[in-house]
């Protein structure tokens, strides 16, 4: 019988071994590690907070198998490993394994903030018909953020850009399928500096707080004080 929604949390590439992982911008080594790590994490905290409403499983590089933060201590978290350099074929492993066991399914790239729980359950909502629906989240310079879908349709994932994740190249794919589909937007994908000032202009706002904790906003002032001038 099948769950009734999972989450996935995909990353782009490497997140943890740093000997593999990609660098930000000027940022560094360890500075791109605490600023891709602190993304994800902010992920999990929300996703920790409600993992008796949804089925939650992590998708990371074979790569860092065996540099996983502390966090990811809990034996109870489900944990895919792959080759992300062939995420095609990672998705259709995940079809086999976990899609087709779930009625709803969400797939969130953590390069990303401004998600919160309250989206989320928003997103399952909408999948939650009869009729084949897809759900996106955009961020405001045009990048996909998550893409929600109630049947996993393997042409529109392998005819997908991994390289920019444009919503209007998406856009025209999913012209040629029949679907439902809703756009969610106003949301940050962190890809270049232009992101990172707009990353802390959105943190210092109040309503941050709904996606982002009080502790996370620690984390992340951290790097903005290390970069102070770029955020000017």
């Amino acid at each position: 019988m099948k769950s009734n929604s999972s989450v996935y949390i995909f990353p782009h590439s490497p997140l943890f071994n740093k000997k593999v992982s990609r660098e930000f911008e000027n940022f560094g080594e360890e500075n791109s590690y605490h600023l891709f790590s602190s993304l994800l994490l902010n992920y999990k905290e929300i996703l920790d907070s409600y993992n008796k409403n949804y089925r939650v499983i992590y998708c990371f590089d074979e790569n860092d198998r065996d540099y996983l933060p502390m966090e990811f201590a809990n034996q109870n978290d489900e944990i895919f490993f792959g080759d992300l350099n062939h995420k095609t074929e990672i998705l259709k492993l995940m079809s086999e394994k976990y899609f087709s066991d779930s009625s709803n399914n969400l797939i969130i790239f953590p390069n990303s903030i401004g998600v919160s729980f309250t989206d989320i359950q928003k997103v399952f909502n909408l999948l939650s018909i009869e009729d084949e629906a897809v759900v996106i989240g955009k961020s405001n310079r045009n990048k996909i953020i998550f893409i929600g879908f109630n049947s996993f349709n393997k042409e529109l994932f392998s005819d997908l850009n991994w390289e920019s994740l444009n919503y209007d190249n998406l856009l025209v794919r999913l012209g040629k399928h029949d679907n439902f589909l809703h756009v969610l937007g106003n949301y940050l994908a962190i890809n270049d500096i232009t992101d990172f000032k707009n990353l802390y202009t959105e943190l210092s706002k109040k309503e941050s707080l709904s996606y982002c904790s009080q502790k996370m906003h620690e984390q992340f002032t951290n790097l903005f004080i290390e970069y102070k001038e770029l955020i000017k």
